[in-house]
């Protein structure tokens, strides 16, 4: 098994991520997400009996809006072809409605000719990859970053190359454009840039994407952005999309998600935007992998997209209010944890003062104190020795794994 998998998989730890000699080298040197992997575990934990409490996956705990429930149940008894495919590119509806969206979003023109719908941002991520990188080919990732793209970079066959942001005192993680610009080289292919950010909450400066884009434009470098966050920021933080720059453009492709948004994670639904040269290339990995969005995803999208916005609202003020709520006891707990507060998304990113690694004590709080959490490791190696948690479960939730965690930590005094 390849060392740099061993060091950031849980389960080949346990003897659970047994690599057999038939798979490709695509596979045997990839893994499931870290975060996949804790809830694996943990669900086996809960097969046994055990009361498990998870701050692992980031799951929301509100439901999707009712009125895209509502539409949903009039399409599936009204539309005769509801359960037929879409178009390759999807609903065309639903791809002039995110054509309107990006153009008010990004302040020039998109045509719905340059939309893809997708099953979730993470096709959209995985589509981008394989249509872009070639073996061997660098794809820069800001470090800590969200761990399934240095997993869908080794199955495209590129090299991740983890650039270590900035820990910031007064803004938290910020990209380091001085580092950015010195790991650019004639094999770099992309630069994926998840903004606000998981797994540190981090939500971008605008004077940082700015420098970084005068950097880019005279580089044949792609921008690939993860906006699955953009609607989740705190203390009336500013956020500014790079996209926004035309001068990088054609070389942007935007992967856009309705899950966290809307609560719709299951409907597996959001889209893809970049020129359409590229577009009609990248179809040829859509087609060959999924063929369409679901249908019925795609009318719930339209729902969401075009119904009451209130609930948005809503769901930033509820995750604001579990934000407070787990800072306030992460700051109960400072001989254990060290953290900046989140600027965004429904994580944060504590270090932890224990001497241990990250993968063991995720597994010591998993099987000592029944608490789901996500070692650092698995983010890059800037993540080692921090442990990702999501507040997007209720707020009971959070208040329970942290009665654990404080109970399993008097112990180890």
């Amino acid at each position: 098994m390849p060392k740099s998998l061993i060091s950031r998989s849980v389960l080949a730890t346990t003897g659970d991520n047994k690599v057999i000699s038939e798979v490709a080298d695509r596979v045997r040197n990839s893994s499931v997400s870290v975060i996949k992997e804790m809830m694996y575990l943990g669900a086996q934990e809960a097969t046994r009996g055990k009361d498990i409490v998870s701050l692992g996956v980031g799951l929301p705990f509100y439901p999707a809006p009712k009125h895209v429930h509502t539409h949903v149940i009039n399409k599936l008894q009204t539309k005769s072809d509801i359960d037929k495919y879409t178009l390759l590119t999807g609903l065309p509806e639903l791809r002039n409605i995110v054509a309107d969206i990006s153009t008010n979003q990004l302040g020039f023109k998109v045509s719905s000719d340059e939309i893809l719908i997708t099953p979730g941002s993470m096709a959209a991520l995985l589509y981008s990859m394989l249509a872009l990188v070639n073996p061997g080919e660098e794809v820069i990732l800001p470090s800590p970053y969200f761990s399934s793209y240095a997993e869908q970079i080794t199955i495209a066959e590129g090299i991740v190359v983890p650039v270590a942001m900035i820990e910031d005192p007064r803004v938290g993680f910020r990209l380091d454009v001085a580092k950015i610009q010195k790991a650019i080289n004639n094999k770099t292919k992309a630069i994926v840039l998840n903004n606000p950010q998981n797994p540190t909450g981090a939500v971008y400066l605008k004077e940082d994407l700015l420098e970084l884009s005068k950097i880019l434009k005279n580089t044949a470098v792609y921008v690939i952005t993860d906006e699955v966050y953009d609607y989740l920021l705190y203390d009336n933080c500013e956020y500014f999309n790079i996209g926004e720059i035309k001068e990088i453009w054609p070389r942007v492709i935007r992967c856009c998600s309705l899950s966290k948004k809307y609560g719709m994670m299951g409907w597996r639904i959001g889209y893809l935007h970049t020129n359409r040269d590229l577009l009609m290339n990248i179809l040829k990995v859509h087609d060959a992998s999924i063929v369409c969005a679901p249908h019925i995803s795609q009318e719930a999208a339209i729902a969401a997209l075009t119904g009451p916005q209130d609930c948005v609202k809503d769901h930033v003020k509820w995750l604001s209010d579990n934000r407070d709520a787990i800072c306030r006891r992460l700051d109960k707990l400072p001989e254990l944890f060290t953290y900046v507060k989140p600027r965004g998304t429904y994580y944060v990113f504590p270090k932890f003062n224990f001497p241990i690694k990250s993968i063991e004590m995720a597994k010591r709080l998993l099987y000592e104190a029944k608490v789901v959490t996500v070692p650092g490791i698995g983010f890059g190696p800037e993540g080692e020795n921090h442990l990702r948690l999501s507040f997007g479960s209720s707020t009971q939730v959070i208040h329970k794994a942290f009665d654990r965690i404080s109970d399993w930590y008097a112990k180890q005094k």
